[in-house]
């Protein structure tokens, strides 16, 4: 008997508890302050993006804010895995946050951004980088630095590409560091 009286208080205050009170739930301080526009907010993002059936690209990030009126997902610690037609990963790009058009899939990466195609060992570094999904094209008019495979450096003040890097045109691009023949015979 002690145990159904046990049960039936429990069960009144759950109820209870899940009473309309008319307020609005309240979000998290600390997720306000880190968007306080967001209509939803995501943690631990894993979004696959598709074009008639094929995997094209992966979204991860640490935190989404979804601004559905802007049509806008804002990240923070992204990384974004780019694929060709037949499912292969061609570029993988990483940056600290960024902005993701749904609408349109184009994309804008800042701060720390590294964009790196391993197929041919190619790596970009610069602060911001816009993608461009309808025409296939990642640039940036910032300060750029190239690592190719080998080890050559190379800077530019901007640069363009495809998705899959795998030709790159630095803007005013200057030999930095290059290649030895150490590197050479290895």
């Amino acid at each position: 008997m002690t145990r159904k009286v046990f049960m039936t208080v429990t069960l009144a205050l759950g109820l209870y508890a899940c009473g309309e009170s008319g307020d609005a739930p309240l979000v998290a301080e600390e997720i306000l302050r880190l968007n306080s526009e967001a209509n939803q907010v995501v943690i631990g993002l894993d979004h696959y993006v598709t074009s008639e059936g094929i995997r094209r690209a992966h979204v991860e990030a640490d935190t989404a804010f979804f601004l559905e009126d802007q049509a806008l997902v804002e990240l923070r610690v992204m990384k974004v895995t780019f694929y060709n037609a037949v499912g292969e990963v061609t570029s993988i790009l990483t940056s600290r946050e960024g902005t993701y058009e749904w609408d349109t899939g184009n994309m804008v990466a800042e701060t720390d951004v590294v964009v790196r195609n391993p197929v041919e060992g190619r790596r970009i570094e610069t602060s911001i980088l816009y993608y461009d999904r309808a025409a296939d094209r990642i640039w940036s008019d910032a300060a750029t630095k190239m690592i190719e495979a080998d080890g050559t450096v190379v800077e530019g003040t901007a640069f363009e590409s495809n998705s899959q890097m795998d030709q790159a045109d630095l803007t005013s691009a200057r030999l930095v560091r290059p290649v030895t023949e150490t590197q050479i015979e290895q």
